[in-house]
C-alpha cells in the first residue's frame, strides 16, 4: 500500500512525536531517584522573655523539609546556644499541641536511649551519643543524634540510608516544637 505524500510526512510527524515522548520519558525514569547527594539542616533561634508577661522560644530547623538521596548525607549545624537533637519518628508521634510536648512519651523513651535519665537535671552531653536501632545510617524511627551547642561539637553529618520514597520525619527531644522532613530520592 503507498502513502501519499501528505499521509507519509503526518505518519513521520507521528513517529517522531512518539520518539520524542518516549525518549522523555525514558530520561525521568532514569532521573527518580536522583535527588542531591548533600542536604544542610541549620539549628536558628533563642529564648527571650519578658518578665511577668511571657516567654518565648524561637529555636526551630532550617530548611523544615530537605531532600537527599538514599545514601547521601546531611550536615545538621547548630547556631544556638542549646543542646539539640535530630531524632526519627514516626508522624503520628509528633507533638501537635502544648499538652502533647509536655507529655511527649517518645522524648523520654530517646532520652532514655541516648543514657541519660530524663528525671534528673541535664549534665553535660548525653553517654550516647549516636542511637542506631537499625542498620548503620538513619533510616527508621529510633535513631538519633545529640548536637551540642554552637562551636566545635554543633556540627554533625550523618548518613541517609533510608529507602527511595521515604519520607523521615524528625524532632528535637529537647525541644518537641522543634519538627521536620527529609524526603528521600
Amino acid at each position: 500500500m503507498q502513502l501519499s505524500n501528505s499521509r507519509r510526512a503526518l505518519a513521520v510527524a507521528a513517529l517522531g512525536v512518539a520518539l520524542l515522548v518516549l525518549a522523555a520519558s525514558a530520561l525521568g525514569a532514569a532521573g527518580k531517584g536522583k535527588g542531591p547527594a548533600k542536604a544542610k539542616i541549620v539549628i536558628k533561634g533563642a529564648e527571650t522573655f519578658k518578665p511577668n508577661a511571657y516567654i518565648k522560644d524561637s529555636l526551630h530547623f532550617v530548611a523544615g523539609t530537605v531532600t537527599v538521596r538514599s545514601g547521601g548525607t546531611v550536615t545538621l549545624t547548630n547556631t544556638s546556644e542549646d543542646p539539640h537533637t535530630l531524632s526519627i519518628v514516626k508522624k503520628s508521634e509528633l507533638p501537635r499541641t502544648i499538652k502533647q510536648i509536655q507529655e511527649c512519651h517518645v522524648c523520654g523513651e530517646l532520652t532514655k536511649a541516648h543514657g541519660v535519665n530524663p528525671e534528673a537535671p541535664p549534665s553535660g552531653p548525653p553517654p550516647i551519643p549516636l542511637v542506631n536501632v537499625g542498620p548503620a545510617g538513619f533510616d527508621e524511627p529510633g535513631d538519633s543524634l545529640f548536637v551540642g551547642p554552637k562551636g566545635p561539637g554543633g556540627r554533625v553529618t550523618f548518613k541517609v540510608t533510608a529507602s527511595p520514597g521515604s519520607t523521615l520525619n524528625f524532632m528535637c527531644i529537647i525541644h518537641p516544637w522543634m519538627q521536620g522532613r527529609i524526603l528521600v530520592k
